[in-house]
Parts: C-alpha cells; sequence; structure tokens
C-alpha cells in the first residue's frame, strides 16, 4: 500500500512538473510568434486548438467566444469533421457544457456526455457529432472576466479527460487569451487611426468605414510599439478638443506646450520606455 501511495505521489510529482515547463515553453513560444510572426491572430488561434488536439490527443476542438450583446457563445475556431456543421451555430450562455464554463469561470470534464443533463444535446444533433467524452476550460481575460471557452471532444487513448487533461488544456487558454488581446489591440488601433482620419475631411459613413478596415493593417505595428499606440491615442484627444473651436484648440496647445517645457527642463531617461512602465 505504502509503494502505491508512494509510485502515485512521484507520478503526481512529474505531472506538476512536466506542466510547468510545457507552461514555461508555451509562454516563451507564443510571445515570440506574437511579437515576430507574420502571421495574423486568427491563424495563430487556429494553430493553438490544433496544438491542444494533438498534445490532448482529441479528434474534435474549438473555440467559442463570448458575445456580450446577444448573451451566446460564438464558433471561432473549430476543427474536425463539425467545422463546416457548427460555423454558423450560437450556444446561449449556460445552455451546454461550453456554456456553463462561460458563465462559472470553471473548466468541466464530462464522461459520458449522451446521460449527463448538462450537455446541449441539440447542439450535438445539430453538428451531427455526438461527443462522449467532453473537456472545456474558460478563456479569461486581464480583468478576470470569462471571454471564451476552449473545448475538446472524445479524449483518445483514455476512457475520459483526466485533471492533468484539464490543467493542460488551461495552460492553451491562456495563449488563446494573449493572441485574443493581440487581435482586439489591432482591432482598436485600427478604428483609432480610421475614425482620425475620417474625421478630417468629414467624409461619409462609408468611405469612414473603408478608411477604418484599411486603417487596420497599417495600426498593426503601430499597436506593437506602447509610445505609438499612446501617442495616436493622445493625437486622438487633441483632435476632438480642437474640434470644439479655436479657443479649445489653444488652450489645449498651450497646457501641451507649458508640460513639454517642464519636460524638456528634467533630466532625458535613460530609454523612451521609462515613462511608459
Amino acid at each position: 500500500m505504502c509503494s502505491s501511495e508512494s509510485e502515485s505521489e512521484q507520478s503526481e510529482s512529474e505531472d506538476r512538473q512536466f506542466i510547468a515547463e510545457l507552461r514555461a515553453a508555451l509562454s516563451t513560444a507564443t510571445a515570440a510568434q506574437a511579437i515576430e510572426t507574420s502571421s495574423p491572430p486568427e491563424q495563430l488561434l487556429e494553430l493553438i486548438v490544433r496544438a491542444a488536439a494533438r498534445a490532448i490527443p482529441s479528434p474534435e476542438g474549438a473555440l467559442l467566444l463570448v458575445d456580450v450583446e446577444r448573451q451566446v457563445l460564438r464558433f471561432d475556431v473549430v476543427i474536425g469533421s463539425t467545422a463546416t456543421a457548427v460555423k454558423d451555430l450560437e450556444v446561449p450562455l449556460g445552455h451546454g457544457i461550453a456554456g456553463l464554463v462561460a458563465v462559472s469561470g470553471q473548466a468541466l470534464a464530462v464522461a459520458n456526455a449522451q446521460e449527463d443533463p448538462r450537455h446541449a444535446r441539440d447542439i450535438a444533433e445539430k453538428s451531427c457529432y455526438l461527443p462522449t467524452t467532453i473537456l472545456a476550460v474558460p478563456v479569461v481575460n486581464r480583468d478576470g472576466s470569462t471571454i471564451g471557452v476552449l473545448e475538446l471532444l472524445d479524449r483518445q487513448g483514455q476512457p475520459t479527460f483526466s485533471l492533468t487533461d484539464m490543467e493542460l488544456l488551461g495552460l492553451f487558454a491562456q495563449q488563446v487569451a494573449i493572441v485574443l488581446d493581440l487581435r482586439r489591440s489591432q482591432a482598436s488601433a485600427g478604428a483609432l487611426v480610421g475614425h482620425a482620419l475620417a474625421t478630417i475631411g468629414g467624409v461619409s459613413l462609408a468611405m469612414a468605414s473603408r478608411i477604418t478596415e484599411q486603417a487596420a493593417g497599417f495600426a498593426a505595428p503601430v499597436e506593437a510599439d506602447p509610445i505609438s499606440r499612446r501617442t495616436a491615442q493622445l493625437a486622438e484627444l487633441v483632435a476632438t478638443i480642437a474640434r470644439r473651436g479655436p479657443d479649445e484648440y489653444e488652450a489645449c496647445a498651450s497646457v501641451l506646450e507649458a508640460f513639454a517645457g517642464y519636460l524638456r527642463a528634467r533630466p532625458a531617461p535613460r530609454t523612451g520606455m521609462e515613462i511608459f512602465e
């Protein structure tokens, strides 16, 4: 009995060490990809879902994102035979395993989905795929809110998903959150630049939309640089004030000039990044 317990503790210790090492490797790899790769976030998200399905052998996997306004989950990435069938499906928050994970923020593993009352059988039937085992973990934003669910179906090689599988998939969900943050920041920078350009000449809404779309590509490298991003945000604030009239513009310019003069009189920092740290 003691020998069995010792072996179990050793196995758990090895699992924890493996997960810790994998967490570090995944964080490093994803950070490098976000900075250096030319792949758009959509491709990175699919790569992460596919990598998760390979690491935890599963034929089906999906990333569902929370639509706050509609109170549903939408399929953002799907791999496997259900990819086409579920593309346009929506899962109400609180419905099914994924919906429950989105609401609770807690991971769930189901061993016999077809007999589990929490399983969204209606969604499964529409996808023409009835899973036996399900593993779903939340994708959590930096503010602690759940913004999506990463899900795998039908664990291969084992009768069900294990706690180790759950923790491992949670690591992949962390990488998903990083890429989603990158995608949102690029989109917001594109909207910021597009809006600033569009308001200069009072263009039509249709033209403003086109400018915003085209500006997204330009904004990606801008958004990657903290100084450029903050400069663009400051420029938008100044533009907002200046549009109110010449007096407002002069007041804004006077404040900025005074502050710039104060900074010029101070010793310069060693790099331009200290003020943003």
